[in-house]
């Protein structure tokens, strides 16, 4: 079997191509189209593999060579060989081309085989032809909602504050080239699909969650493409860790609209927009002074209750303050005790000030179309409530209040000497349970 390489000119030719068309011969008197079988990435930038079949008949003489064209047959350049590879290079990094090969006897150039698409692209260092040994094969396991949303977006709409996670099967020594080979991107209503812009931050050494630098667009499809079949994940201890084979594949979930309601505790309302546009004004009262609402970012979940009776003694109130009160439609916010619910008992004070023990406050319609209409991943901001962050481990919404820049920090492509900080950011406990 024998292999040569062509090199593709560019505007400074090289030297002539083989011929711009096939001579006219008999049909019967050329040789049959070969078949390509593979085009893959040379060993260097601008390169491409063609391996192929020679034909199953030579047309009464021996074939002499192989001719290859990247313009699907316009132009043809000699191949010297029988059967076997040939290398294509000069090419340009990230152009598709159309490559077809034919046959050459006495008589001429045969029939062009069946044109394929190739993209030659820069070699991937972390994919040598030869794997090293021993070696250890790694697997992973994706999830497209995380940290309590209590759906796994596989076969539903989500909302545009979900974060998804990769876990592998062991911990992975090389976080960088693991972020390398695994792209996010967004499909929009519009057909169009664009990489989304964000970063994986690592809260343990097996897995990485995703966190887009904005939201979700809403009304997309988004797809993680995973790379990491084969690709070497740095070495544990005497062995080399190593992507499966299983892990060349992609993870897809949807969005819904994108919906984030905006609670501004100096005004005490709260605005609702779908798609940017404000749809909804209510009004709120917020926690009081002492009890102030948690500021920042948090996501709704499943955790909804058509009715919920709330005591002062699941807040250890004294008896100056004791009350057992039922609401009627209640959407959890976070594990530690943040509803937003009907309170008929604060009507006098919602939209006008705080006085709630925590809890977002609302007259009842207004509740029920937030408890009806939101979906699990549906985003709520809190600002100017007077009280803290929520912190990171605190419901669906907590790692979207760690500032972007910290966040950074986790991330192998991003930290400093790429080491991320990969404490675990969804670790935490405590709280009130329910406040009304």
């Amino acid at each position: 079997m024998l292999a040569a390489a062509v090199a593709v000119p560019s505007a400074v030719a090289l030297g002539a191509p083989a011929s711009a068309a096939p001579s006219v011969v008999r049909a019967a008197d050329v040789p049959a189209a070969p078949s390509i079988t593979s085009i893959v990435g040379g060993l260097a930038p601008g390169q491409l593999l063609v391996s192929y079949t020679a034909p199953l008949a030579d047309g009464g003489s021996p074939v002499t060579g192989y001719e290859v064209s990247v313009d699907a047959g316009v132009t043809w350049w000699p191949c010297v060989g029988t059967a076997g590879t040939c290398t294509l290079t000069n090419l340009t990094n990230g152009t598709p081309y159309s490559v077809s090969l034919r046959a050459v006897n006495a008589a001429g150039p045969g029939p062009a085989s069946a044109p394929v698409a190739a993209t030659p692209s820069i070699p991937d260092p972390a994919k040598p032809a030869v794997l090293p040994k021993p070696r250890s094969w790694v697997g992973a396991t994706f999830r497209s909602a995380i940290n309590g949303l209590g759906v796994t977006g596989a076969t539903t709409k989500l909302g545009v504050g979900t974060l998804p996670a990769i876990t592998f099967s062991k911990a992975i020594p090389d976080k960088a080239v693991a972020e390398k080979h695994l792209t996010v991107t967004a499909l929009g209503p519009d057909g169009t699909t664009k990489v989304v812009r964000g970063a994986w931050g690592w809260i343990s050494d097996r897995t990485a969650v995703f966190r887009p630098a904005k939201y979700w667009p809403g009304r997309s499809t988004i797809t993680v493409t995973s790379t990491l079949d084969k690709a070497v994940l740095g070495k544990s201890g005497k062995k080399y860790v190593i992507g499966s084979p299983k892990l060349a594949t992609s993870w897809s979930s949807s969005t819904a609209r994108k919906l984030v309601a905006r609670v501004d505790g100096k005004t005490d309302r709260m605005k609702v927009y779908i798609d940017g546009k404000r749809v909804k004004n209510f009004g709120v009262s917020l926690g009081k002074t002492d009890w102030e609402t948690r500021n920042g970012v948090k996501v709704i979940s499943t955790q909804k209750e058509p009715t919920h009776t709330y005591t002062s003694t699941s807040l250890n109130l004294g008896p100056e303050e004791e009350y057992t009160l039922e609401a009627p439609w209640n959407t959890r916010l976070t594990p530690t005790g943040e509803f937003i619910h009907t309170a008929t008992w604060a009507y006098g004070r919602i939209g006008r000030y705080n006085g709630s023990h925590g809890c977002t406050n609302m007259f009842e319609q207004d509740a029920k179309w937030i408890y009806e209409k939101t979906i699990p991943g549906d985003v709520v901001e809190y600002t100017n409530t007077g009280g803290e962050t929520v912190p990171s481990w605190n419901g669906p919404g907590g790692m979207w209040n760690i500032p972007w820049d910290q966040w950074l920090k986790k991330s192998a492509l991003h930290a400093a000497n790429g080491k991320p900080d990969t404490r675990n950011v969804m670790s935490g406990s405590g709280g009130i349970q329910a406040s009304a």
